[in-house]
């Protein structure tokens, strides 16, 4: 019996929501249950656990290119299923923020809001055209440029705050920061590798 081709995918997304709901709702319990305290960790956890699939995502091309071959490119080819697990847990996140918000009034300015809710909207953008048949409707460019702009939009949310709390929570923070930079060099050095090709050919 033949699996069919999105098995693996779906494997990988509903495992990792799973599990970001799983260890939103522990940290949740073992910070008083549904209390304000008790929301406000599930919601700090679930954003931290949904930040490595982000990275591993960004940064699968610029692996690869950089290094052909090898877990690279097995990273490359699952990268559309780690893209979409980190859509999923994010997702899970916001129920978290949408929780301490609705139910015990927590609040930011509203740049916040716009600014979060802008890159919502991307990340299930993102998500909904993460397929062959989007991409072909859409055009190569138009679904490139789509990609390339919600990928940066999130990354700056999420450097804005780790950086911001590097002084707080370095323990946690330090190791985001340094991902989040190594992610950059990688991506820098790619481009750079990228343009020099036809030079040396």
């Amino acid at each position: 019996m033949r699996i069919p081709t999105w098995t693996p995918t779906g494997t990988i997304v509903l495992a990792s929501a799973l599990a970001a709901l799983s260890l939103g709702l522990g940290f949740m319990q073992a910070y008083g249950g549904w209390t304000r305290e008790g929301v406000l960790a599930g919601t700090a956890i679930t954003a931290r656990w949904a930040f490595p699939f982000f990275i591993a995502a960004w940064s699968a091309s610029s692996l690869a290119r950089l290094w052909p071959g090898g877990w690279r490119a097995a990273l490359l080819r699952r990268r559309r299923a780690i893209g979409l697990a980190f859509a999923a847990n994010h997702f899970v996140h916001l129920g978290f923020v949408v929780a301490a918000v609705s139910t015990f009034g927590e609040t930011r300015p509203l740049f916040v809001y716009l600014v979060g809710g802008g890159a919502y909207v991307m990340i299930a953008l993102m998500a909904l055209t993460s397929n062959d048949a989007a991409q072909r409707w859409m055009g190569f460019k138009r679904w490139k440029l789509l990609h390339a702009v919600g990928g940066w939009w999130v990354l700056v949310i999420f450097a804005n705050s780790y950086v911001s709390r590097l002084m707080e929570k370095p323990a946690i923070a330090g190791p985001a920061v340094a991902l989040i930079v190594a992610a950059l060099a990688l991506r820098i050095a790619a481009a750079v590798k990228g343009r020099m090709r036809p030079q040396a050919a």
